[in-house]
């Protein structure tokens, strides 16, 4: 009679759906609101647009995505968010909110979402 053998390995957790990630951003992003953050989900077309709808006065605690960045969330279940502000605090919220956060640290680089 041979002892059953347990699995040590840890189980990769399961990838989210492009719609779980977009409630999970949507989560975040009312975290960022009470923070004092403009928040818009498919916000625009584009990234040059996105920046000029931001109404003025609101340019240092901003967090988005725009229509492209929408496209490929519905496509891949990965997003790029364009932001200012405190970008450690904004990736703490993603992560909070159960998504896979990556960012160099540089307010030139956007931030990237995905599902785990």
């Amino acid at each position: 009679m041979t002892t059953p053998t347990t699995n040590t390995t840890p189980r990769s957790t399961p990838r989210m759906t492009p719609d779980q990630v977009r409630d999970a951003i949507r989560a975040a992003f009312k975290h960022l609101r009470k923070r004092g953050y403009f928040c818009r989900m498919n916000f625009t077309c584009c990234m040059t647009c996105a920046w000029y709808e931001v109404p003025e006065g609101r340019e240092g605690k901003v967090v988005f995505y725009h229509g492209q960045d929408a496209r490929r969330l519905a496509e891949d279940g990965c997003c790029m968010l364009g932001w200012s502000g405190d970008g450690a605090e904004i990736c703490e919220a993603l992560r909070q909110a159960g998504l896979k956060v990556e960012w160099n640290g540089s307010s030139d680089t956007r931030i990237q979402v995905a599902s785990h």
